[in-house]
């Protein structure tokens, strides 16, 4: 048993060296990159290069246009509700003004029946014309 506990905290030294990251090569082929390489492919370095101030600094400016962006957001959201609500009263008080001028209006038309009639024009001069002068 005292042997096993060594043997086992090796391979967990091992192990927890071997979690970093170990990146694919990536080839740019002419505007492309890819993960194989074309006929004139160049190797490019992906590393990130920055400090850890470097990262942590770009890492707050991330936050706070996250932020700017939902503020923004936000007061898009309360302009377009405000102009579609202004929208919906000028369409009401339209519809009001519409309805008053049709209210004004004096003459009746004469309600369309809900089926079609065919009617015969030609009768009706018939008539006029056969009615004897005064």
């Amino acid at each position: 048993m005292k042997q096993r506990l060594p043997i086992a905290l090796f391979f967990i030294a091992i192990c927890a060296m071997n979690t970093g990251a170990w990146g694919q090569k990536v080839y740019r082929c002419g505007t492309a990159y890819s993960q194989t390489p074309c006929a004139d492919a160049v190797a490019v370095d992906v590393t990130d290069s920055r400090s850890k101030a470097q990262k942590a600094q770009a890492d707050a400016l991330t936050r706070r246009d996250a932020a700017t962006a939902d503020t923004l957001e936000k007061s898009r959201l309360q302009d377009e509700a405000q102009a579609q609500a202004d929208s919906q009263a000028e369409r009401h008080k339209n519809s009001k003004a519409a309805s008053a001028v049709a209210r004004k209006s004096t003459k009746k038309k004469k309600k369309e029946p809900d089926y079609f009639t065919a009617r015969d024009t030609g009768a009706k001069t018939k008539k006029t014309a056969e009615k004897p002068a005064n």
